[in-house]
Order: C-alpha cells, then sequence, then structure tokens
C-alpha cells in the first residue's frame, strides 16, 4: 500500500481511516480478487493520515444505499487543474475491471 500512486501502474483502490472514501474489506477483497483474476494492474492508495485528503461522495451514497461501494479511481496529477495528467494505462485498467464487473465476469 502506498499514499502515493504512481502513473501508468494501475487503477487506485482508495482507502482512508477517516472512512472519507467508501468500502469495507469485503468490497476490498472482490475488486482485488477480480483484478488479480482477470490480470488487471491495481495499487492500493491509503489516505496520508497527518493530512486531510480529498474525499467523494462514495461513503455518503454507501449510507444512504443498500449495495455494496467501493472507491476506485485513476492517479492523476493536478486534480481540479486545466492540465491535469494522467496515465492512459490506468485509464484502461478501469475500464477493463468495470467491463469484467458489469458483464458478468467474462
Amino acid at each position: 500500500m502506498t499514499n502515493k500512486p504512481i502513473l501508468n501502474k494501475g487503477l487506485a483502490i482508495k482507502m482512508a481511516a477517516s472512512q472519507s472514501y467508501a468500502g469495507d474489506a469485503e468490497a476490498i477483497a472482490i475488486v482485488r480478487a477480480l483484478c488479480e483474476k482477470y490480470k488487471i494492474n491495481y495499487q492500493m492508495y491509503v489516505n496520508n493520515s497527518d493530512i486531510s485528503g480529498g474525499s467523494t461522495i462514495g461513503s455518503m451514497a454507501s449510507a444512504l444505499l443498500t449495495m455494496r461501494t467501493l472507491d476506485v479511481g485513476i492517479p492523476i496529477l493536478a486534480m481540479h487543474s486545466a492540465r491535469e495528467t494522467m496515465g492512459k494505462d490506468d485509464q484502461k485498467s478501469l475500464e477493463k475491471l468495470v467491463r469484467v464487473f458489469f458483464e458478468g465476469f467474462y
């Protein structure tokens, strides 16, 4: 696990002790198992605990919905900037995970 995701090393499964991201051990295990089974690159991202990091609507949605949720994303540089930069291989990893998940684990 790292608090510095690396471009082109795979999608990021996000976690934070403050619970600012959605997900639990079971959701993480499911996504990691899919990534490993279908050879999808991923990396674990843990929010640095000594600074306040970002949050997502995932934890709020998780509290309101009866389905399991998990925050995944693509590592980028300069978030919310006119010059956001990301790795193309990370986008491919996320696309493959979504395809595998929604097309019934082909």
